[in-house]
């Protein structure tokens, strides 16, 4: 693949995974953190550009959403958990009608804010922050795999 359309596409793939993920941001008190729809463009982002391209958007895009959102304490934890996800979310097939890694994926990101939040914020505010991310990884679950599919169509069936 041509090296400047890589980096163009992750660029702006990392720029819509940061928009997507601050335009509905709902506070979490406990944990000093938000739920917000941004899984849905990571796992869209990462089921088109496949693993390398795909990591590094939905890493890169969620942590900037932290870092311009004010959750500055979250954004190295953001960068690892949501390039896992959008690590697991790219080995995906974009023409299955169901990849059981739509559903793992957002899983990962479940567990993953779980355990740093019990170091950071104690096991009580750790499990209240459970139903939120589960909420937010289904929402990712489901439109996350219909936006990479019109993404992909959009982009000519980009080859991986």
């Amino acid at each position: 693949m041509n090296r400047t359309r890589d980096i163009t596409l992750t660029a702006l793939s990392a720029a819509f995974v940061t928009v997507a993920t601050m335009i509905i941001r709902i506070p979490q008190p406990l944990t000093r953190g938000y739920v917000n729809i941004g899984d849905a463009a990571v796992i869209a982002v990462a089921m088109v550009l496949g693993t390398k391209m795909g990591w590094i958007a939905g890493g890169l895009g969620s942590a900037l959403a932290d870092l311009l959102g004010g959750y500055v304490h979250w954004s190295p934890w953001t960068f690892l958990i949501k390039g896992v996800e959008a690590y697991v979310a790219s080995t995906s097939n974009v023409k299955a009608k169901f990849d059981w890694r739509w559903v793992a994926a957002p899983a990962l990101m479940v567990v993953g804010y779980y355990v740093v939040e019990i170091f950071m914020y104690g096991n009580a505010a750790a499990l209240a922050e459970i139903p939120g991310n589960v909420v937010q990884g289904v929402v990712g679950a489901v439109l996350g795999p219909l936006l990479g599919k019109a993404l992909a169509g959009s982009l000519g069936g980009m080859q991986r």
